[in-house]
């Protein structure tokens, strides 16, 4: 019984520390990077994927502005942003397993308000891109 009321109390003084709104903490508004295979490419075609961005249980996400970086790209390659998608895309001129990671963060006209602030703003992916010969 002592074990449970410790672990209650560890996980609630958690909870509150490190969120400004109870709520925040159970139902998470932050932005996120989808789940998603890169395909395989290869350094003889033009290559072309996108990942879309969104914030977690917030339904007026599209009133964000979204900013992106994108790191780990093969040479030949770039990226490009179309409101909360981004496009990776080019003709690849190196072979081999490249971790990209896709780094986001989000500005929005809400956060003046206390009550309508995000638990974070700010998230990043990593993916692998595979390029053949």
């Amino acid at each position: 019984m002592k074990n449970i009321k410790t672990l209650s109390i560890v996980l609630l003084s958690f909870l509150f520390l490190n969120c400004e709104n109870f709520l925040e903490c159970i139902i998470p508004r932050e932005p996120e990077l989808q789940n998603a295979t890169f395909p395989i490419g290869n350094t003889e075609s033009y290559y072309y994927t996108e990942v879309r961005a969104e914030i977690n249980n917030e339904p007026r996400d599209q009133d964000y502005d979204y900013y992106f970086e994108v790191r780990g790209l093969p040479l030949g390659m770039d990226y490009f942003v179309n409101f909360r998608t981004i496009s990776l895309e080019g003709r690849p001129q190196e072979t081999g397993a490249f971790e990209v990671t896709i780094f986001v963060d989000v500005d929005g006209p809400f956060r003046a308000d206390a009550s309508e602030v995000l638990c974070d703003y700010s998230t990043s992916k990593t993916y692998t891109l595979i390029i053949e010969e």
